[in-house]
């Protein structure tokens, strides 16, 4: 992308507006990215990812790759994250387990968890879509040019990517049935 070749020489001279653009460029996908592998710390893995693309941003060879380098560096803080989390439940579960018993139920009108149900069936559904379905969707909800990033993080053409899309929302949809069914 030359925008992100453009904000990377910015950035390296110095500008940390540059590197704010960079940001908000990307990190709408970087976090979903980050809600998928490490739910529980998104925001902060999200984050995390950033700081660590900022500090090591000269070591990218080749600025015409920021977006798979950035989501490659994601996915390295999510695993991170996901096995420091799995070390703190193990020790942190019983603790969790009685704050759960004793916290009182939230009042629950019937739509508000109509709402609620719908929105975990999607988040459900979503999670079981393949990693290429997945972030088809998210690219095309959430990134301002859909099709260039998957060509950058996919390597897919134009109607790859849509082809892509289609069979993702095909698949998403069988997967809303399947849970209302069930």
């Amino acid at each position: 992308m030359h925008e992100d070749a453009q904000d990377i020489a910015l950035a390296l001279d110095g500008d940390h507006h540059a590197f704010t653009r960079l940001y908000d460029r990307h990190a709408p996908v970087v976090l979903s990215i980050c809600r998928k592998r490490a739910p529980q710390d998104a925001a902060d893995a999200a984050q995390e990812a950033f700081v660590r693309a900022f500090r090591k941003l000269h070591e990218l060879d080749a600025p015409d790759k920021f977006r798979p380098w950035v989501f490659a560096i994601a996915r390295l803080v999510c695993r991170e994250h996901a096995r420091s989390a799995a070390r703190r439940n193990k020790h942190e579960e019983h603790a969790m387990h009685l704050a759960r018993q004793t916290a009182p139920s939230p009042p629950n009108p019937a739509s508000t968890a109509e709402h609620t149900d719908q929105l975990d069936r999607l988040s459900g559904a979503i999670d079981r879509l393949e990693d290429d379905e997945r972030l088809a969707v998210h690219l095309h909800y959430l990134d301002k040019d859909p099709v260039r990033a998957a060509a950058q993080s996919l390597g897919l053409s134009r109607s790859g990517y849509y082809k892509l899309l289609a069979r993702a929302r095909t698949h998403l949809e069988s997967l809303m049935r399947e849970t209302r069914t069930a």
